[in-house]
């Protein structure tokens, strides 16, 4: 008879099996290890705005990290993508748990940018086309060839955009 935290796993529910509370939410963590994000009210009706997604490795670890751990892994933070950080804000906020875990929008550096886009360069010479990758990285080419910041010459950058286009 298999047991989990000292009770009969044959007697839990399916629920209790895929689901962890987030919140005031629900959060299916069977599906968060295959990058789908499902968040649903207690009552199991699905919330408006949080509608089914598939996510990053690097959310999934984020939010998987801060299921186990109660709190927001900065490290892990500084790894997902804009679009993701807006979700993971909408997320946190729909919960009630911006608050209680303090979070703050953590604030790239030039050195974050620039590991980010060693990252995404590796990511591309391994294989990886997708159009998602292809559009982070201009967006952090065109931010490196940024005057004030000048970690891409104008050439280098319009060649870079050009092979990525």
């Amino acid at each position: 008879m298999p047991i989990k935290n000292g009770l009969n796993t044959e007697k839990l529910t399916l629920i209790e099996r895929r689901y962890s509370s987030f919140g005031k939410y629900i959060i299916n963590h069977y599906q968060l290890n295959n990058n789908k994000l499902i968040i649903k009210c207690k009552t199991l009706s699905p919330v408006p705005q949080l509608k089914q997604t598939v996510i990053s490795d690097d959310l999934k670890r984020l939010l998987i990290d801060l299921l186990d751990t109660s709190e927001l892994n900065i490290d892990l933070q500084k790894k997902i993508e804009i679009k993701e950080v807006e979700l993971l804000e909408l997320l946190l906020k729909l919960s009630g748990l911006q608050s209680k875990l303090q979070y703050k929008r953590y604030k790239r550096s030039i050195d974050d940018y620039v590991n980010r886009f060693e990252v995404l360069r590796g990511g591309l010479l391994a294989g990886n086309e997708s159009p998602e990758l292809k559009s982070e990285l201009i967006d952090i080419i065109k931010l490196l060839n940024n005057k004030n910041i000048n970690k891409i010459s104008d050439e280098d950058a319009k060649d870079l955009i050009a092979i990525l286009s």
